[in-house]
């Protein structure tokens, strides 16, 4: 028999929920649910006689139904001049049989049962038995596609991997049409070109059983190993050498080609690269892919592929995001940030490039808060781990260069008193922030950091692991996307700091009730920014009172530690109390200066208090109740 079936590759797992949820498509009815799970196996026999003649074997497993499948290799579609087509639609002969009892896998063909199956294989390999080279298992949506009640296709929603010597690739998102109506190849092809113009989907130019055989990796398929070479020759004028063998490459040659990452390295990594040495060329390989992707999310010229492209200025979220997506995309360009900051953290040259590697890593812990439901807490664990780790040892540093900033503004202001006063405190300083810039530098060059760097580039590069199912598993469905959810999540972190509005009373309001609002604006913040994109102009008023309100916090909570460390240095010298058990050895501090300081930080913690309540007002007032009904309402 003739199967004829338009084939396309999925970006990911949130398409392919829409298209179940469809009820028409190009002017055709769609129903149906019926889920099915199969098991296939692709054989072949030791010299690989069935590829030579054009054959594909397949065994595949279907609840307690086996099926053994003989197909010739696809021929283009000739149906059709429609370019929205071109490449998507396939013809091949197909034959299959309902697999009797007690016949082994391998068995060699002539002990089949008689009919066209037997006969190709027979002429091919003769009485060679066959073995498995690889697997696939696949989870299958099937959906009815009719018109005028007359059924024209089968509508094909897969979720495929690939299990290559007992190893499971990353996971492959594919759609498939499969014609049902002989005389309705016009039909197939009109449904194709909408898949490809409205949908965006990609035609796919292999089977799944080319795609399985070619995660072997051997020279054998050379028709997937020439595609995927002409897409590298035709790149590698735009890249540099430092980019020729990055994953970024390989991941756009595997699309190309519908495979994945893994089964086309061996084929895309050059014998000889230019390399530059040093903390250039770590920084040039974890950078590039991830910058460039985050460029692309953010819709900025895509075309300039060096290694001083530009960072994009945004994440690329939109409104038709799954919450998925926007996670990644403000992780990816976060994590570029992040890591275009290293260098000067490394160096010390500036304090402002810790500060801004710090903040990076801030956002992306927030992320991971703010998209926590939609968000596989297994595959996201030990990079929560990670960041908090490096945002840790960086706010070490960090907070001392606060306090000297600080202190040292305090003492350029000082007209009359001697400048040496603070001398002893800024010589505890300097021994503080000496070990905390070893313990970060040990840190960077560490096994920790470069696994929490390893575990967010295999996240980013294999993006589908992170999230959760559209349908939870008792099939109720999950809101997913940005446009339905952000409503919520905005009114919700919105609440939580008017929370305050009735307890915020000015100087008798606990220091601790400061600091928890700021966390709850904090989280408040780092929302509305993050899908500053999707809301608009209206959004940005808020934002700015956010900011203005955490800014206001940060000061307060700033005073409040610094007048501490103040105390600690005039009771115990030092910077931080000694242990409990050594607390029975006071030692006061005569420092005149030092005690003024704390009078003077004690005074600016009195002001910010005092002066909080009209901040209050831009965030608990009417004016910002109504800005955000009207950015919440354009959505």
């Amino acid at each position: 028999m003739l199967e004829i079936e338009a084939k396309f590759t999925a970006p990911d797992a949130n398409t392919l929920a829409r298209l179940a949820e469809l009820s028409e498509l190009a002017g055709y009815e769609v129903s149906g649910d019926e889920v099915a799970l199969m098991t296939d196996a692709y054989l072949d026999t030791p010299d690989r006689a069935l590829e030579a003649a054009g054959l594909m074997l397949r065994r595949r497993q279907r609840g307690d139904r086996a099926m053994i499948t003989v197909k010739r290799r696809a021929s283009g579609s000739d149906a059709s001049d429609d370019a929205s087509s071109e490449g998507a639609v396939h013809h091949r002969e197909e034959h299959e049989f309902d697999v009797p009892s007690g016949l082994a896998p391998d068995a060699p063909a002539h002990e089949w049962p008689a009919g066209k199956a037997r006969d190709l294989v027979l002429a091919a390999a003769g009485a060679q038995p066959v073995a498995t080279l690889a697997e696939g298992r696949q989870r299958r949506l099937l959906r009815t596609v009719a018109k005028d009640g007359r059924e024209v296709a089968e509508l094909s929603l897969d979720t495929f991997v690939i299990v290559v010597r007992g190893e499971e690739l990353a996971p492959q998102y594919e759609v498939e049409v499969e014609l049902k109506a002989a005389d309705a190849e016009a039909d197939l092809v009109a449904i194709a070109g909408e898949l490809r113009r409205s949908w965006g989907l990609t035609p796919q130019p292999l089977s799944k059983s080319e795609r399985a055989l070619a995660a072997l990796g051997d020279d054998r398929h050379r028709e997937a190993a020439s595609v995927l070479s002409s897409f590298v020759a035709s790149a590698r004028p735009a890249l540099s050498d430092d980019q020729k063998s990055a994953h970024g490459v390989q991941r756009r040659a595997a699309a190309l080609v519908g495979t994945v990452r893994q089964a086309v390295r061996r084929w895309l990594t050059p014998s000889s690269a230019g390399r530059t040495s040093g903390a250039t060329a770590r920084m040039v390989e974890r950078l590039g892919p991830h910058r460039k992707k985050a460029a692309a999310d953010a819709d900025a010229p895509a075309a300039d592929m060096s290694n001083e492209a530009a960072a994009p200025k945004r994440p690329g979220i939109l409104a038709t995001d799954s919450m998925v997506e926007a996670a990644l995309k403000t992780l990816r360009f976060h994590f570029a940030r992040m890591l275009e900051h290293e260098p000067g953290t490394r160096s010390g040259d500036d304090p402002e490039d810790l500060h801004d590697m710090r903040v990076a890593t801030r956002r992306m812990r927030a992320a991971l808060r703010v998209f926590a439901p939609y968000l596989d807490q297994g595959a996201v664990r030990s990079i929560e781990r990670g960041l908090k780790r490096t945002g840790r040892t960086l706010g070490s540093v960090r907070d001392l260069d606060v306090f000297h900033e600080k202190t040292q503004r305090y003492l350029d202001a000082l007209l009359t008193a001697p400048r040496g006063d603070l001398d002893p405190l800024l010589h505890v300083w300097r021994g503080r922030y000496e070990q905390a810039r070893a313990e970060l530098l040990a840190y960077l060059d560490g096994p920790r950091y470069a696994r929490f760097l390893a575990d967010m580039t295999a996240l980013l590069d294999d993006p589908e692991r992170a999230g959760l199912a559209v349908l939870t598993d008792d099939g109720q469905a999950r809101p997913h996307l940005v446009s339905r959810v952000l409503p919520a999540m905005l009114y919700d972190r919105v609440a939580a700091v008017w929370a305050y509005d009735d307890i915020i009373a000015g100087p008798s309001t606990p220091l601790v009730r400061f600091h928890r609002l700021r966390i709850a604006g904090k989280a408040m913040r780092y929302t509305f920014e993050f899908f500053e994109e999707v809301l608009g102009p209206d959004a940005k008023p808020l934002i700015k009172a956010t900011k203005d309100m955490q800014d206001h916090l940060g000061d307060l909570q700033d005073a409040v530690v610094s007048c501490a460390i103040l105390r600690n240095f005039l009771t115990w010298g030092d910077w931080e109390p000694p242990r409990e058990h050594a607390r029975r050895a006071v030692r006061l501090v005569v420092a005149p200066g030092v005690a003024a300081y704390l009078a003077a930080r004690q005074d600016e913690l009195d002001h910010l208090v005092d002066e909080f309540p009209k901040m209050w007002t831009h965030i608990g007032g009417r004016a910002f109740s109504s800005r955000l009904a009207r950015t919440v309402g354009s959505l």
